[in-house]
């Protein structure tokens, strides 16, 4: 997931400090949504613990997972994609490149053959399980860069959009365009089918935010936005998202299935309602973030720079807590928050060693 913003360039001539803490903020976001699917929320994941969550308990889990779903690995989409073409420039074709092997390609490697096959037999006991695995974020970024790399080296005349900020226009068209598109994807790929690893019925959000992405760092919205004009969207994912989307489950309960994909009232509910969701908490997160937290922080910086380290191998410490939690006499909700509280530090601190060991050329 998610997760991560490797491509964030920070040897700018200034900082930008709160993406550190919106860095650190969604790879965590990562480690609690896929244990939470170990514990019985929606979603599939290596390993589901032997006692999870039931009843309401977990109806609300996997609600929690729904609302992740609809914005954390989209705005790890867009921020990766922000100071991308600056990068591009500054570095040249052939020293970006490089980087992006080293930094993408190699890790994404060792992710499949090595680092997979290894945790599905810690888990189950047998070795063919060749796959990206988490490391699907690293796979897409590499797509999508690799089509922007080749929009730059062949196309001469480029595209210019002059959006210079988010306006009410502009996000009620985001809305439209993205719903209709997903709806039309997955009605020939719904979401939960896995191609090379990737769940195609996700890409059309994740297409657009990374477009938008680019955008957004061309025409300079980051020294634009403000916390004030993104709050109406906020409040809409919250107090009409949400319940919209709670009571539509509760009411299609019989055939929630039909929310993943097809000709159904339940799909095109899904896919208008996600960008209507990442719309309202991107915007605002980037946006309080920008307010509060750009100013530097040592300890923010350390784990920012520990994040895609954290990202590429907590699986290994979101299914070795939660072994070690069926091992405590405590209920389903009390482990999963002992995973969160115990596994999350750790790997943190072993994302630390991994970058003293390699270097952060690698990491």
């Amino acid at each position: 997931m998610g997760i991560l913003l490797i491509l964030i360039d920070f040897h700018m001539n200034r900082r930008i400090y709160y993406l550190d803490l919106l860095r650190v903020f969604l790879t965590m976001l990562v480690f609690f949504h896929h244990s939470a699917i170990g514990f019985g929320a929606s979603g599939g994941w290596y390993y589901l613990s032997k006692e999870t969550t039931t009843g309401v308990t977990q109806i609300l889990l996997s609600l929690l997972m729904g609302i992740d779903q609809s914005y954390f690995m989209s705005l790890f989409f867009f921020i990766s994609a922000l100071l991308m073409p600056e990068s591009l420039d500054r570095k040249g074709f052939r020293l970006f490149l490089v980087d992006r092997v080293k930094r993408l390609l190699v890790p994404l490697l060792i992710f499949v053959f090595i680092l997979n096959p290894l945790l599905v037999y810690w888990i189950y006991g047998h070795w063919n399980n060749f796959g990206p695995g988490p490391m699907w974020f690293v796979f897409t970024l590499l797509i999508f860069e690799s089509s922007y790399l080749a929009y730059r080296k062949w196309f001469k005349k480029r595209i210019v959009i002059n959006w210079k900020r988010p306006s009410v226009l502009g996000i009620i068209t985001f809305f439209i365009l993205a719903g209709i598109f997903a709806f039309s994807v997955r009605l020939f790929c719904p979401t939960g089918k896995n191609i090379l690893g990737l769940q195609l019925g996700y890409f059309p959000l994740y297409i657009f935010m990374y477009a938008l992405g680019i955008i957004a760092g061309r025409n300079g919205w980051l020294e634009r936005i403000q916390v004030r004009d993104s709050l109406p969207w906020f409040l809409i994912a919250i107090f009409l998202g949400i319940p919209f989307f709670a009571e539509s489950v509760l009411y299609y309960q019989n055939s929630a299935g039909n929310f993943a994909g097809g000709w159904s009232v339940q799909a095109l509910i899904y896919a208008f309602w996600e960008p209507v969701m990442c719309a309202g908490f991107s915007y605002f997160l980037v946006a309080i973030a920008k307010k509060y937290f750009d100013k530097p922080c040592h300890i923010m910086q350390t784990l920012s720079a520990d994040s895609y380290a954290f990202y590429i191998i907590h699986p290994f410490f979101v299914v070795g807590f939660t072994f070690l939690s069926e091992t405590l006499p405590i209920v389903p909700l009390v482990r999963l928050f002992f995973v969160l509280l115990v596994g999350i530090p750790v790997c943190f601190g072993a994302a630390h060693g991994l970058r003293l060991v390699f270097g952060k050329h690698w990491l």
